[in-house]
């Protein structure tokens, strides 16, 4: 009787054992899967930035171990070194929401669309469009921790501000009412801190305003082969409006 025993729990964990072997090999290729299915084509198909949100949230969190070595290989080296400084480390939604639970904001895939100031040129970023038009009422927020590396106007930004991620993307937010107050180049901020206020600054000398609704500019830059290379930063705020810690 007590053999019997013995050998039907020795049947029970060498199942349990295979269940949980399996098990792990295959979310082991499911993942690798996936990752074979992100490896872009070409760099324009790497910088429209479109990946899944499992993914996404691997790189957002920082692979380690066995899944950045699938990923490596699946993706390719030179597109995951270039995807992971991208996301790594991003948080938070670059628009603070309303404290009131009043007003509220809304995005599109703008990137690439066509303008027309300045010359015909492509939309390098997405817009962040607020429900009320009213200067200074939204929050602007770091998405990751990261170094200010430009503030000021431009002719077609306004006032704006341009922060260095510490993975080494450079997040470029534009048309601001206003700065955080102190904020200065060479700070060193954190994902969700203040930098500026919603703004609609921007297409002409430094102080004009009123050009077009009160919105956020959103750009998100990769320096590729020596050029900062604009990449679509839908997919970014897809991802964030759902996972963000500061929403």
């Amino acid at each position: 009787m007590k053999k019997r025993m013995f050998a039907y729990r020795l049947y029970i964990i060498g199942l349990l054992g295979c269940i949980l072997f399996f098990s792990l090999l295959n979310g082991v290729l499911y993942f690798g899967l996936q990752c074979k299915r992100e490896r872009p084509k070409s760099i324009e198909d790497f910088c429209n930035m479109n990946i899944s949100e499992n993914i996404a949230a691997s790189f957002c969190k920082g692979m380690k171990g066995w899944k950045r070595n699938i990923a490596k290989t699946m993706i390719g080296e030179e597109y995951f070194s270039m995807y992971e400084t991208i996301w790594k480390g991003i948080e938070c939604f670059p628009v603070a929401k309303d404290e009131k639970g009043i007003e509220t904001f809304a995005f599109d895939n703008s990137w690439l669309a066509e303008r027309t100031y300045g010359g015909k040129r492509q939309h390098e970023g997405c817009d962040i469009m607020s429900s009320i038009n009213e200067r200074g009422y939204f929050q602007i927020v770091s998405v990751s921790d990261g170094t200010v590396e430009k503030m000021g106007w431009l002719d077609k930004g306004g006032y704006r501000v341009g922060i260095r991620s510490d993975a080494g993307a450079y997040f470029y937010y534009a048309h601001l009412y206003g700065y955080a107050k102190n904020l200065q180049i060479g700070d060193k901020v954190k994902a969700g801190q203040i930098i500026g206020t919603m703004g609609d600054s921007g297409y002409g000398s430094e102080g004009t305003v009123g050009k077009f609704p009160v919105h956020l500019h959103f750009g998100v830059y990769l320096d590729i082969d020596g050029e900062e290379q604009s990449v679509n930063p839908y997919w970014i705020l897809k991802y964030l409006e759902s996972n963000s810690s500061a929403r």
